[in-house]
């Protein structure tokens, strides 16, 4: 299958400081080198490198999604002992050119992720 990927003004820089992310009250992941990537037209996204989220939290999703500038995106569900979060975390396995740099980070969305910023 041939990857189709469409050129837009996606702008990918790294977050100043350390990025943490709370699900349910419990920190899940804590980096300090996150990314934000900026899509014209999209909310601003939070990205972690794979290696600073918690595997314990981590359940694959069978869930999958296509974005014509990022390409293909496989889902986790989030666990904890308190919560259950279904599709909340996804990342790219193989992402567009445009998008390299988050090749193994995870996104986070839902109501009850929070994302804090902390000074190293």
């Amino acid at each position: 299958m041939t990857r189709q990927c469409l050129d837009k003004d996606i702008k990918i820089t790294p977050v100043q400081g350390r990025v943490h992310v709370i699900f349910d009250d419990a920190e899940i992941a804590s980096s300090l080198n996150a990314l934000e990537l900026d899509e014209p037209g999209a909310p601003l996204r939070i990205y972690v490198p794979r290696g600073d989220v918690r595997e314990d939290v981590l359940e694959m999703s069978e869930t999958h999604t296509t974005c014509p500038y990022k390409g293909v995106a496989s889902y986790y569900n989030l666990k904890t002992l308190t919560a259950d979060g279904p599709d909340q975390a996804w990342y790219y396995p193989d992402p567009c050119p445009l998008v390299e740099p988050i090749r193994d980070h995870l996104a986070f969305w839902g109501d009850r992720i929070e994302y804090r910023r902390s000074e190293v």
